[in-house]
C-alpha cells in the first residue's frame, strides 16, 4: 500500500465529510430560501420542506460512519450517548415538573442543548475512561 493510497478508513471519512456538507447546504438553504422567496408569492412552507432532505443527508452521514467503524468505535459513541441520556434526560424531566408548577414555558432548543452537553459530557467521560 502505497501512502497515496487511501485507506477504508480515509474513504469513509471522506465520504461522511461529503455527505455532511451536502446536508448542511441543503439545510443552510432551506433557511435562506423562504426569506428569498417572500415577495414572489411562494408559500414559505414549501422551501421549509428543503429542511427534510438535508436533515436526512446529515443523518444518513452520521449513521453510514458509525457502521463503517470497528467493534471498539462503537462501543465508545454508545457508551457517549448512553451517558448523554443519562444525564440529560433527569434535567429535562425537572424542567418539565418546574413549568408545571409555575416555571416559564422555555424554548426546545433549552432541551437539546441539554442533550448535547451531555453528549460532550459523555464523550470527555468515554476518552478518559479508555486512555
Amino acid at each position: 500500500m502505497t501512502a497515496s493510497t487511501p485507506t477504508a478508513r480515509r474513504r469513509a471519512n471522506r465520504t461522511f465529510l461529503v455527505r455532511l456538507l451536502a446536508g448542511v447546504a441543503v439545510y443552510l438553504a432551506a433557511l435562506i430560501l423562504p426569506d428569498v422567496l417572500a415577495g414572489v408569492g411562494v408559500p414559505l412552507w414549501l422551501p421549509a420542506l428543503l429542511v427534510l432532505p438535508g436533515v436526512g443527508l446529515m443523518a444518513w452521514a452520521n449513521i453510514d460512519m458509525y457502521r463503517s467503524g470497528d467493534e471498539y468505535q462503537r462501543r465508545r459513541v454508545a457508551e457517549a450517548v448512553m451517558l448523554a441520556f443519562l444525564l440529560a434526560t433527569p434535567l429535562i424531566l425537572a424542567v418539565g415538573v418546574l413549568q408545571f408548577l409555575g416555571l416559564p414555558a422555555l424554548n426546545w432548543i433549552l432541551a437539546f442543548s441539554l442533550l448535547m452537553l451531555g453528549w460532550i459530557v459523555g464523550n470527555v467521560v468515554v476518552a478518559i475512561r479508555h486512555r
